[in-house]
């Protein structure tokens, strides 16, 4: 695949409206590559938290205001500083501060892997599904590197590929699933491919460093180093999107909106029958 994506053909595709988001602010590189990565597939909104969020999971605020400010961000039509959650930001963006109608939701490009049960905690996954949620088809896409420098331009080609294949028809987003992309570090020749992959889970040592103690208070910081590789329980024959990333290919993992664990229901039926 030739993910060097080209603009559309004049007059073959109807322009799009795209709602750009992420977890890490407004002034974040990766979603400035997206902003320079996408401009020719349609028109670019922005909106982003005022400051850093990861792992914020799926935050919503609604017991305190949520300060909004129109800033000016070039190659896009209206962008938008928010004083709240990612989840707020596509939230605010969808039905208050956007007239037109948007076509594809895109949360990234992040800082740093959202693989497997980090998805849980990932404020730039939880924006897609917010996206999802309110019926625009939308995806996370994430830089699975642990620090920087960082290079975003790869990603950025790759978002571009797929918002090129979508425009056209031949890549879809089921109403209420996201699409989660990583993309391993490295340049695009240096990528050994594409794999659609499964939810692993991942764990770490987690510890809580003990950061300063005064009167009665003690204050932590959660520290912790991530055990290499997928550690789903039982086999299965899906490849888990931990392990590709760590093999070097790009991981697109679907995720539903709907958490129901199918699986059990039979397990559940009947089961307080007896208790009066």
């Amino acid at each position: 695949m030739n993910f060097l994506a080209k603009a559309p053909v004049h007059g073959s595709n109807k322009p799009m409206n795209i709602l750009l988001t992420n977890d890490d602010g407004i002034d974040s590189l990766g979603v400035r590559s997206l902003i320079k990565a996408l401009n020719p597939y349609g028109r670019l909104w922005l909106a982003t938290p005022s400051s850093q969020r990861s792992a914020t999971s799926h935050g919503i605020t609604t017991r305190d205001t949520i300060p909004v400010e129109e800033v000016r961000i070039d190659g896009t039509e209206r962008a938008w500083r928010i004083g709240g959650m990612p989840a707020d930001c596509v939230k605010l963006a969808l039905i208050e501060l956007i007239p037109d109608p948007i076509h594809l939701v895109i949360s990234g490009i992040n800082e740093g892997a959202n693989l497997g049960t980090d998805t849980l905690y990932s404020g730039t996954v939880a924006a897609a599904v917010e996206g999802a949620y309110m019926g625009v088809p939308s995806l996370a896409i994430s830089l699975a590197q642990d620090r920087g420098p960082w290079d975003f331009r790869p990603a950025a080609s790759i978002c571009a590929h797929l918002v090129q294949h979508f425009q056209t028809g031949l890549f879809s987003i089921p109403p209420m699933s996201i699409i989660n992309v990583n993309v391993p570090q490295g340049s695009l020749e240096e990528i050994k491919g594409f794999r659609a992959t499964r939810l692993g889970v991942r764990r770490y040592t987690d510890y809580f460093h003990l950061h300063s103690e005064e009167t009665g208070v003690r204050n932590y910081f959660l520290r912790g180093d991530i055990i290499p590789g997928d550690d789903s329980p039982g086999a299965s024959d899906k490849a888990a999107d931990i392990d590709v990333v760590a093999q070097g290919y790009v991981s697109f993992a679907p995720i539903s909106v709907d958490r129901t664990a199918f699986h059990l229901l039979d397990n559940l039926h009947g089961l307080m029958e007896d208790i009066r």
